[in-house]
């Protein structure tokens, strides 16, 4: 009795509940073509779904799972990689799915806070178009609508890969500006800590080094990812074309270079200023213990003398007060020389 497989069954898409519904902004074209507008109806992306000219289909937000999956069914997206695309957040990754390829990438807005969330891209190369996934809007692309948009621009005669490429691109620039940020305000701190440290440098110092963790958290698996879409075998990348990837690879690991770099230098940072006010308080700490040091004899002094017996022979004599003041004038200045000969005040050392 042979077994009969059915359909395979749809893959749940795990929507962001905060997400808003999907606004799709089309963009097809060529060196003398371009057709820009905005989708109502993804049945209306049926005849872009394969033509002659470069497409991009762009979808910012995911709040109604009916209309993505109609335009997975219009372009023939796998479920799987549909549930991939709307998924986040999630680590950078790369997916070969033979038909099409899914490259998932995140990029900080600015300006930069490390409790923020780094949006989630994601991008899905086919032999034909280009298919972006936004959560929401994000001005990412910005640039890129306008170099498609300049029929000057090289851009408009690329193939669906070198658009991937500008896409990817796009989502690479932005860690610069932050990682640069972060590099200055480093640099300032260190001037503040050898000029005047304090305790609220502390926590200016842990909030870059949480910047810098939750970039380098970020960036690490996208640096691998890049590499991975600069080498894979595929035909949707031709070999003229992957050089470009290759180009995204180099700058992906730069920023893991430079965030690495700044991990050290707030570390370093953190180890300086906590050092040098434990420096300040142990100084101080030495005052006070000499200070004191200094007033327990003349205490003791002044508690023998401050009790009235009536036998004490000293409490008779006219001199005892003038005395007593002496003998203790005596005793802080042996005290204090004793403390300068062994180089704890006046910053004499011994040889």
């Amino acid at each position: 009795m042979r077994s009969q497989s059915g359909p395979a069954p749809e893959v749940s898409l795990e929507l962001p509940a905060d997400s808003p519904p999907p606004r799709i902004r089309l963009m097809e074209y060529a060196a003398d073509v371009l057709v820009e507008r905005e989708i109502d109806d993804p049945e209306e992306l049926s005849p872009h779904s394969d033509t002659p000219y470069t497409t991009w289909i762009d979808i910012q937000g995911f709040g109604d799972e009916a209309r993505l999956r109609a335009v997975a069914r219009i372009f023939g997206i796998h479920d799987t990689a549909l549930a991939d695309a709307v998924n986040v957040p999630q680590r950078a990754k790369v997916e070969d799915y033979r038909d099409h390829l899914l490259v998932v990438l995140r990029a900080p807005l600015q300006p930069f806070a490390p409790t923020d969330r780094v949006p989630q891209v994601c991008l899905l190369l086919a032999d034909r178009y280009v298919v972006t996934f936004q959560e929401r809007y994000f001005a990412f692309f910005d640039d890129v609508r306008a170099r498609i948009r300049d029929d000057r621009s090289t851009l408009r005669r690329s193939s669906p890969a070198l658009l991937a490429y500008a896409l990817a691109d796009a989502l690479v620039d932005p860690y610069y500006p932050v990682v640069e940020e972060i590099s200055d305000e480093l640099d300032e701190l260190e001037t503040e800590i050898l000029d005047d440290p304090s305790p609220r440098l502390v926590a200016r110092v842990h909030q870059l080094q949480r910047a810098v963790t939750t970039l380098r958290r970020v960036a690490r698996p996208q640096a691998e990812a890049l590499y991975k879409l600069a080498h894979i075998d595929t035909r949707l990348i031709p070999a003229e074309d992957a050089i470009f990837m290759k180009d995204l690879e180099d700058r992906a690991r730069q920023i893991m270079g430079r965030l690495d770099a700044s991990r050290e230098v707030a570390t370093d940072l953190m180890s300086a200023v906590l050092a040098t006010l434990g420096h300040r308080q142990n100084e101080i700490m030495k005052v006070l213990t000499i200070v004191g040091s200094i007033f327990i004899p003349l205490t003791f002094m002044a508690g023998i003398y401050g009790m009235n017996f009536e036998n004490m022979p000293e409490l008779g004599a006219r001199a005892g007060y003038p005395t007593l003041l002496a003998a203790m004038v005596v005793v802080a200045a042996a005290m204090v020389y004793f403390f300068w000969s062994r180089g704890w005040i006046g910053g004499r050392r011994d040889e």
